[in-house]
């Protein structure tokens, strides 16, 4: 089994290959090919060099919204497409690493807190469903397949800002797409916690200070990292609304015909 690690990077603590993956069919994820990651506006300059030189970049897709977009820009990388793919519309609030959104996301919980001791799982909960459930969301997965089917040489990465919701659910979709078996998509959905927990650590000793409500630091620690209810709420909302994720990936993400096959062959090996 493919142990799952992270690209050694300064400035990024969340961008890994989904190279070596094995799907259904025996073949194996192309390595080099398929990179996802947390936003990327602390990358250094040696990060550059590496995602450039080793790994050949070519695409970068970004599925934040315009306002995550203006507070933490992407670096212009030469010889790397920028493609603006929002996942969530810019009204859409709860997920994203907006200051405004963050400032309300605790209001609601605090709310919440006092009906329900699992306020932070049932949120998350709710809003991983709204990743397949509403329209747009459908709209820009389908157009993220687009982009990877158009895909050419190199590499090509997408990220959101923490590189664990927008683009868990991206990774979910593209590796059941590729064939890889669910228990390997959710060990590799997991990998978040590991890879970013001491960043989420002191980002709440930060919150700490001026908080003084250990419940909704608690709270907070369980929306900036992942439990597998999470992603298999999605499943459950593919299998429920769509008749289970082969006829998702037909029908939502227009993988029919050739198409699908036409990814697999593009990135298995």
């Amino acid at each position: 089994m493919k142990e799952i690690t992270r690209i050694p990077l300064e400035g990024l603590h969340n961008t890994r290959d989904l190279g070596g993956f094995e799907a259904a069919d025996g073949r194996h994820i192309r390595p080099k090919k398929l990179l996802r990651s947390g936003q990327l506006a602390g990358m250094t300059k040696k990060d550059q060099r590496v995602l450039l030189e080793e790994y050949r970049l070519r695409t970068d897709v970004d599925f934040r919204t315009g306002q995550e977009k203006v507070e933490a820009p992407d670096p212009v990388l030469p010889g790397v497409e920028y493609v603006e793919n929002p996942i969530l519309s810019d009204q859409a609030i709860g997920i994203t690493r907006e200051k405004s959104a963050e400032t309300d996301m605790m209001k609601m919980l605090v709310q919440k807190m006092s009906s329900s001791e699992t306020a932070a799982e049932e949120y998350m909960d709710g809003l991983y469903r709204d990743l397949v459930m509403e329209p747009f969301s459908r709209q820009q997965y389908r157009h993220f397949f687009e982009i990877l089917l158009s895909h050419g040489e190199g590499a090509l990465l997408w990220h959101c800002s923490a590189g664990k919701d927008r683009v868990g659910v991206g990774t979910a979709l593209l590796l059941s797409a590729l064939g890889v078996p669910r228990e390997t998509i959710v060990r590799d959905y997991m990998m978040v916690n590991e890879f970013t927990g001491d960043v989420v650590e002191g980002h709440l000793e930060k919150l700490k200070e001026r908080l003084h409500n250990p419940q909704l630091i608690n709270c907070l620690r369980e929306l900036m990292q992942v439990k597998e209810s999470y992603i298999y709420s999605v499943f459950a909302a593919i299998d429920e609304n769509f008749g289970g994720m082969e006829n998702f990936l037909k029908t939502e993400m227009g993988l029919d015909g050739g198409r699908l096959e036409l990814l697999r062959d593009r990135y298995l090996e």
